[in-house]
């Protein structure tokens, strides 16, 4: 058997190397939309939840911190001790509506790994505050933010525009030096542009992670990507 020159195998290098080049971003665009799939699925999943509990409560929206709020698990353990902040966040007090199934819903892709990596009580803390998704701090209002209460919806009939009004959008954080694509609120952001190495803060805690783009629903239940920019004060804002 003739054994293969140098020359020949640089040439099936070359070979490699160019359809490698070629379909790495093939295979990353395919991943990127599989994802994407998945925090449309659960956005949707979460606003379904979220008129559920509104029904159940006559109206009334959920905050997304609740000072005086409780929660338990699946179990009907309480979430936390007496003051707990695990409880007062949204994600265990809606979790009820989405049957606990906090991996197919609020926390998805690198929250989901990050978060299944940890446990015992870090979890149920990590699960309360790194959710996916944010809750327009404007829809049922924040307790621990203090905002006022004319800028706030608490009930739907104060609503008359559903379909302008954002309800969860995809989130980041900072915390402890390190980078979270989730955060359990968002609120209007204070940049017009989309920068990702700076705090979040600045960007209302929405997280533009495809391509400049954020995935949205709405208080109608429609959901979608839309880019950063797109989302102007009208949809963080009451209109009373």
């Amino acid at each position: 058997m003739r054994a293969f020159t140098i020359i020949e195998l640089l040439v099936v290098l070359g070979i490699a190397g160019l359809l490698i080049g070629v379909g790495l971003p093939v295979l990353n665009q395919a991943l990127q939309t599989g994802k994407k799939a998945q925090e449309l699925s659960g956005i949707k999943n979460l606003a379904i939840a979220h008129i559920s509990y509104t029904t159940d409560n006559n109206g009334i929206f959920i905050k997304s911190y609740d000072k005086n709020g409780t929660a338990r698990d699946l179990n009907g353990n309480n979430i936390g001790g007496e003051d707990s902040h695990e409880a007062h966040r949204w994600p265990w007090r809606l979790a009820p509506y989405f049957n606990y199934d906090f991996f197919s819903c609020s926390h998805l892709n690198s929250i989901k790994k990050y978060i299944r990596s940890q446990g015992g009580l870090s979890q149920t803390y990590l699960i309360s505050v790194i959710p996916s998704f944010g809750l327009n701090i404007i829809v049922g209002g924040n307790d621990y933010e203090n905002i006022d209460s004319n800028k706030v919806y608490t009930h739907i009939n104060q609503v008359s525009k559903p379909s302008k009004i954002i309800l969860f959008a995809s989130s980041r954080s900072w915390a402890g030096g390190q980078k979270f694509e989730g955060f359990y609120y968002i609120n209007e952001p204070k940049l017009k542009k989309y920068i990702k190495d700076i705090n979040p803060r600045s960007t209302g805690y929405l997280s533009a992670r495809y391509n400049g783009q954020v995935v949205v629903v709405y208080l109608n239940g429609t959901a979608g990507i839309e880019y950063y920019e797109a989302l102007d004060n009208t949809k963080f804002t009451v209109d009373k």
